[in-house]
C-alpha cells in the first residue's frame, strides 16, 4: 500500500488505487497527470490533467 499525505488538510490518498482518498476531508481522488520516462531518463508529462486541479477555491462566487 502506497499512501500520499497532503500537508494542507492531512488527507491521505492511495496512489496505487487511482489516488482515491482513504482518510481526511478530501472527497474525490487526486487528478492524475499522464507521465512517461523519455529516452534520456527524464520524467515528462505526456498530456494534460483530465479534470480541474485544486479544491474548487477559485470557482467560489461564480
Amino acid at each position: 500500500e502506497k499512501l500520499l499525505l497532503c500537508p494542507c488538510h492531512q488527507s491521505t490518498f492511495d496512489v496505487l488505487d487511482g489516488a482515491r482518498p482513504v482518510f481526511g476531508p478530501a472527497t474525490r481522488p487526486l487528478p492524475q497527470l499522464p507521465l512517461a520516462v523519455d529516452d534520456e531518463g527524464y520524467l515528462v508529462a505526456t498530456g494534460d490533467f483530465d479534470e480541474p486541479v485544486g479544491g474548487g477555491f477559485w470557482d467560489r462566487g461564480q
